[in-house]
């Protein structure tokens, strides 16, 4: 059994290799944390050792992860709420998919401690899981929740600056959050966005974002900041840097009173989706996104192309009668 001070130890030392060599984003970093936590107090209660681990052990593991008889206690530690499971049904492919390799990575790091000389996690076989079209908003849909924000409130000004600006930036629920007074750039019409990996892009946010953002910093956020000093853009009622799950909650409450069944995920694909659509090119939306592989970004393409196919059947003479494709 792994004592208590010897698994606190261990798992600095992780979270440290996480950060400083493979410079993981945060919520990466939580999660790989916690599961190792979790794996480490699974073999706790069997009584067994890491450096006796068999691949048997972590199947048995991936499985009570799977239906849930081990839970983390922050919703799984992913990044964007569509993650989030209700707690009476398995967690889904990706989750368990992050599961396994967040496993791989433990037992990587043991490995360069010369704690294990071989790596039972390398033989867990995952199925390759399909990738799922992301879902978007319809302009008309954009503006209709924006539009239903109430910005009679200092926390309804911040609301609608805040998914203006996810919406017209493409922004990442983190990258919002983090956003910094400092990287906003009111002259220049663009903000300095800090992404996964700690990289750096500048993005345009446009007039819309820009008359809602100088408002908010205007007339709402002294008000909310109160007399506390953060160099945070998006603030809370106690003057705190909004969290993730803040945004959340009121993203969910704008939409079920606009009656839009939607995540604030959904406002990033958005944005790359109607980009495409106006004619902007792959790399540019790319670059603007902060993805480090194009090929992330192509997936936008497959919305588009579904969209001129609609159109197509809809409104040329021979759409509807060719029933088929080429």
């Amino acid at each position: 059994m792994i004592a208590a001070a010897e698994e606190k130890s261990l798992l600095k030392k992780y979270e440290q290799y996480l950060r400083a060599e493979l410079n993981l984003s945060l919520s990466t970093v939580k999660f790989y944390i916690d599961e190792a936590r979790l794996f480490t107090e699974y073999l706790a209660r069997k009584n067994k050792k890491y450096i006796l681990v068999e691949v048997s052990d972590i199947e048995e593991y991936i499985v009570l992860r799977k239906n849930r008889t081990i839970t983390l206690s922050d919703n799984e530690g992913c990044e964007a709420e569509e993650a989030k499971e209700e707690t009476s049904v398995d967690l889904k492919p990706a989750t368990i998919s992050k599961v396994a390799s967040g496993i791989r990575s433990f037992f990587k790091f043991l490995q360069l401690e010369n704690l294990r000389d071989d790596n039972p996690s390398r033989f867990i076989k995952m199925s390759r899981r399909s990738k799922r079209l992301p879902d978007y908003l319809s302009v008309e849909d954009i503006d209709t929740l924006l539009d239903n924000i109430d910005v009679s409130t200092h926390s309804g000004l911040r609301d609608r600056a805040l998914f203006e600006l996810i919406y017209s930036c493409g922004l990442r629920i983190s990258e919002a959050c983090s956003l910094k007074c400092s990287n906003i750039f009111t002259n220049d019409s663009v903000i300095k966005v800090i992404g996964k990996g700690n990289k750096h892009r500048i993005v345009p946010g446009g007039d819309a974002a820009e008359y809602w953002l100088k408002r908010y910093i205007k007339e709402a956020r002294p008000f909310l900041l109160k007399n506390k000093k953060t160099d945070s853009v998006f603030l809370n009622i106690k003057g705190e840097p909004i969290s993730r799950k803040g945004v959340w909650k009121r993203f969910k409450e704008i939409t079920m009173a606009c009656g839009i069944e939607s995540r604030v995920h959904t406002l990033r694909h958005s944005f790359a989706t109607h980009l495409l659509t106006g004619g902007a090119d792959l790399r540019s939306v790319q670059e603007m996104l902060g993805h480090t592989d194009i090929s992330t970004t192509q997936i936008y393409t497959h919305l588009v192309r579904n969209d001129l196919e609609e159109c197509h059947n809809q409104y040329h003479p021979e759409g509807k009668k060719a029933g088929g494709k080429l």
